[in-house]
């Protein structure tokens, strides 16, 4: 897809293996769609009447050590990151950093940790990152491929659905990759009929779109995300792609995911105009 500037993919940073994988994907993908790239490092707040020294003291050997990261990821992978240092890791310090660094993407591993004594597991990633106006993935293992090719979309009779294929149509125009739909076996004719309106919308839109896509049905009484799972090893899929509310769910299921596969997450109401055009 065509940009008329290059936006930044926003990468967390903890000197961790899992910032490293994070990393690796965002490489990745930035040389793929030519975005830059952003480490950021969220630090936690020193003390309430810590003065403004002390802060910019704080911020100054983070960013000493960033740049020793970034130095090695220029050498490694023929890209300077830029570098950021944040106070605070409430969810409006992520908002803040977004807006500032013009982000359309984050990438994050499964945990994050601030300290030795704070860290985030996935419900936490959630917590901080679910209401971006970006998606952000969580990525656990290196990429399996050069690019995104195959993305599979779990779908189902819930009719805030419609959010998930603006993004489908996003994406599938922006990473230039194949859309392989899985619904659930449905017996509850309410649903059903629910279901028959999301895949006809689906269809249509993929259609007019001129996108390549395949619909599978899931089997009678397995358990979704299972068969959500066992699909996208399958067809050896890139990228898993899921609303926030949705994803909350599959922690419930999955709260140990340790996957290959990463998992895209949309935020509701974000501005898909703002990155690369829907309309």
């Amino acid at each position: 897809m065509a940009r008329n500037r290059k936006d930044v993919i926003l990468i967390p940073w903890d000197y961790s293996e899992s910032s490293e994988v994070a990393l690796q994907h965002g490489v990745q993908l930035a040389k793929e769609v030519n975005n830059y790239i952003m480490l950021v490092r969220f630090v936690e707040k020193p003390g309430l009447f810590a003065g403004k020294a002390v802060k910019e003291k704080l911020i100054a050997a983070e960013k000493e050590k960033l740049a020793v990261v970034g130095k090695r990821i220029a050498e490694e992978h023929g890209t300077n990151p830029f570098l950021a240092v944040e106070l605070g890791t409430t969810r409006s310090n992520v908002n803040k950093l977004v807006r500032e660094a013009n982000a359309n993407l984050v990438i994050i591993g499964k945990s994050y940790k601030v300290n030795d004594k704070l860290s985030f597991n996935p419900q936490g990633v959630v917590k901080r990152f679910g209401g971006l106006d970006i998606p952000f993935v969580i990525a656990q293992e290196k990429p399996a491929h050069n690019y995104y090719k195959e993305i599979v979309i779990p779908i189902d009779d819930d009719k805030t659905y419609k959010e998930t294929l603006h993004w489908v149509v996003y994406l599938s125009k922006y990473y230039n990759c194949n859309i392989n739909i899985i619904k659930p076996y449905l017996t509850d004719e309410s649903r059903k009929k629910d279901m028959i309106n999301n895949i006809y919308f689906t269809k249509r839109t993929l259609d007019k779109k001129n996108i390549i896509y395949g619909i599978k049905t899931a089997k009678k009484n397995k358990v979704f995300e299972d068969e959500v799972l066992r699909f996208a090893e399958m067809i050896d899929s890139d990228l898993i792609v899921m609303m926030v509310k949705k994803y909350k769910q599959f922690l419930v299921e999955k709260p140990d995911y340790d996957e290959r596969i990463p998992i895209m997450v949309i935020n509701r109401n974000t501005q898909i105009i703002k990155y690369g055009g829907f309309r």
